[in-house]
């Protein structure tokens, strides 16, 4: 990245349902790294945006413990740092910006605060006219992105009523089963609701080897 030297970044929206998106990036191997976050529940974009503050890791190494799963599988994907900033008006918080950096790097004061200043551009771009439409309304391009999110939520819904499960649970059985697998999460749930996937079978396993 020009004037802070990182590996790339992410500009990622939550909707108020909960819906979530990559809206930017600066190359497929980058959006890899962050899609790793949602399909794993966990990770500095995450963590920004359910804390509203900036999540700064200057080694990922250091974050295992904070991250089990996401820490090792980003390092394996070659990023060792990453910094990530909420985007929000007022109160209000709707996505994230985050960096990632191929070495263990600690930003400096100065570097933190253009992240701070990158952060509110990203935030005045998505908010600006060119991001809305006349009603005010976020761009339908925007929106298209977040409703991808929602072949997750049919099979997370499918599997809540195949297992009896809380929705939680089913989420965190869909995510356990792309981890196990080395499967893309978006991937599991067009299974599951195509009718390819069953997981009341890893259920079943699972009970069968206590």
């Amino acid at each position: 990245m020009v004037g802070l030297d990182l590996t790339g970044a992410v500009v990622s929206m939550r909707s108020l349902q909960g819906s979530e998106a990559i809206v930017a990036h600066s190359g497929s191997a980058i959006r890899a790294v962050a899609e790793l976050e949602f399909g794993l529940g966990e990770g500095p974009t995450r963590d920004s945006w359910d804390t509203g503050r900036p999540q700064f890791v200057a080694d990922l190494t250091s974050a295992r413990s904070t991250w089990v799963a996401f820490a090792p599988a980003a390092i394996e994907a070659g990023i060792r740092a990453a910094y990530a900033v909420p985007l929000h008006v007022g109160a209000a918080r709707f996505g994230a910006f985050t960096m990632y950096c191929a070495a263990p790097r600690q930003l400096a004061r100065e570097e933190a605060g253009q992240a701070l200043v990158l952060a509110e551009l990203a935030t005045e771009m998505l908010l600006d006219s060119s991001a809305q439409s006349p009603d005010g309304a976020i761009d339908p391009h925007l929106e298209s992105a977040l409703d991808v999110r929602s072949e997750i939520y049919q099979a997370q819904g499918m599997l809540m009523v195949s297992l009896r499960v809380g929705l939680t649970e089913a989420l965190a059985r869909m995510r356990a089963h792309a981890f196990a697998t080395d499967r893309n999460l978006l991937d599991v749930a067009g299974d599951i609701i195509e009718g390819r996937l069953d997981l009341a079978d890893d259920s079943d396993d699972d009970h069968s080897t206590r």
